[in-house]
């Protein structure tokens, strides 16, 4: 992967090489590392795809990996909105705790 930065402005060239095929995309300069490492996981997961099913072609690859991480996004979304409850509820908890603690005091 390689990248180019555009001296007039915060915007950067990056390529990535995913499904035997070469992306150039604009990405702002901070970000170009996270968007190389997205690249490098997600040709990970083409290459453990076609290794599991060898003879898919490279838009089936691309389809049932894009399943796969909306699966996992669906999880984590509710692994958040659970988190996000607890941290409601224990957020109740600690108020009445203050409370209780200036009735005392």
């Amino acid at each position: 992967m390689q990248m180019r930065a555009n001296p007039m402005s915060n915007i950067a060239a990056v390529e990535l090489w995913l499904l035997d095929s070469t992306y150039k995309l604009g990405c702002p300069v901070d970000k170009q590392n996270e968007l190389k490492g997205a690249g490098e996981l997600l040709e990970q997961k083409f290459r453990e795809m076609r290794t599991a099913n060898p003879r898919m072609d490279n838009q089936k690859i691309a389809v049932m990996v894009a399943l796969q991480l909306m699966q996992d996004v669906v999880e984590l979304n509710k692994s958040l909105q659970s988190y996000s409850q607890c941290e409601h509820v224990l957020g109740d908890i600690i108020d009445d705790l203050d409370q209780q603690l200036k009735n005392i005091g």
